[in-house]
């Protein structure tokens, strides 16, 4: 009975070292896949993380410009504003000035002595009205002109910015 015992011992110590070598391969392998899994996961979260924070920031460039956009265009709005104020105020002062004239005018020509006198008032009055229109009329355009270089200075330059940002994302 002992050597029947021996051999049934050896061959439940084999069948176990084969059990066990066997559930040792298995838990390796869960092991191995439940890593391989993990890992899966971690690099899948990470590029959706990376794009999502990538989104954000897309995002709060595309807002930042939109802001830039509201600033430039307000600049813009008060630089015309401003212009166009110094506009009415030009024209103001000349109405005014016209009006003074047409009034020193008008008493001259009742003060007339005779017609010669009255048409020679009448024709430095006219001559003297049309050199100030003209006047008047360069000098409006020139403060229009500049009117609308200051107006158009904040947008040109948000576009030139906008640009550059777009060509450095691009590149």
């Amino acid at each position: 009975m002992t050597a029947k015992s021996t051999k049934q011992d050896k061959s439940t110590d084999n069948a176990t070292k084969a059990a066990e070598t066997i559930v040792a391969a298995g838990q390796e392998t869960l092991r191995g896949f439940a890593k391989a899994g993990t890992e899966g996961y971690e690099k899948a979260f990470a590029d959706l993380r990376g794009k999502a924070e990538g989104m954000g920031q897309g995002y709060d460039e595309l807002a930042a410009s939109g802001k830039d956009g509201i600033e430039a265009w307000s600049a813009a709005g008060a630089a015309y504003g401003k212009g166009m104020e110094a506009i009415g105020n030009e024209m103001m002062s000349f109405a005014k000035q016209m009006l003074d004239s047409n009034v020193a005018a008008t008493k001259a020509i009742l003060g007339a002595k005779s017609l010669n006198e009255v048409m020679d008032l009448n024709s430095d009055y006219a001559r003297g009205s049309f050199d100030g229109l003209m006047a008047q009329g360069t000098k409006v355009g020139e403060l229009a002109t500049k009117v609308a270089q200051e107006a158009a200075e904040p947008l040109n330059a948000q576009f030139t910015a906008s640009v550059e940002k777009w060509r450095q994302n691009a590149a």
